[in-house]
Order: C-alpha cells, then sequence, then structure tokens
C-alpha cells in the first residue's frame, strides 16, 4: 500500500497533536510546512 504525502502529513500532524496534548508541550513544526503548499503544487502540475 503506496501512502500519498497528504496521508503522511496528517499521520504527523496527528502525532504532534497527541504529543502535545499528553506533555503540555506543543510542538509547532507545521507552521514550517503548511499544509496547503502540498496540494497547491499539485493542482498545479495537474494543470501543466
Amino acid at each position: 500500500m503506496k501512502l500519498s504525502k497528504t496521508t503522511i502529513l496528517y499521520a504527523l500532524a496527528a502525532i504532534v497533536t497527541i504529543y502535545g496534548l499528553v506533555t503540555g508541550r506543543f510542538l509547532f513544526i507545521f507552521l514550517a510546512f503548511p499544509l496547503g503548499l502540498f496540494s497547491f503544487m499539485n493542482k498545479n502540475d495537474k494543470n501543466n
């Protein structure tokens, strides 16, 4: 089974969220990698 980029990102986001809820220390790693960037790149590839 091949995982798409968005599936991997959502799984990583869930892990970071659960870690933040359990420990009380939230990691803001997704400020550096916005999730919308990857879907925007895929839409541009289909248009060309």
